[in-house]
């Protein structure tokens, strides 16, 4: 049960991380479904479903250009 906890947590914060970018978890078009799970030796885990290609695309624009800023600023 408390996997099953940890998941729901990581996948509520995923969602809201995906929520300031703009992207509607449960949307179809956007991102359909992601749902915190845990294995029966209680790993959990989150399962992210299927994305449209162009919410996959956001992200890794994002990914991209969030790690070009982290390494822009190291001394």
């Amino acid at each position: 049960m408390e996997g099953k906890k940890k998941a729901d947590d990581v996948a509520f914060m995923l969602g809201q991380v995906l929520k300031t970018m703009g992207i509607k978890v449960g949307d179809p078009d956007s991102w359909p479904q992601l749902t915190g799970r845990a294995s029966l030796s209680g790993e959990p885990s989150v399962f992210l479903g299927s994305v449209p290609l162009p919410t996959a695309k956001k992200i890794a624009n994002t990914l991209v250009y969030a790690e070009s800023v982290r390494r822009s600023q190291e001394p």
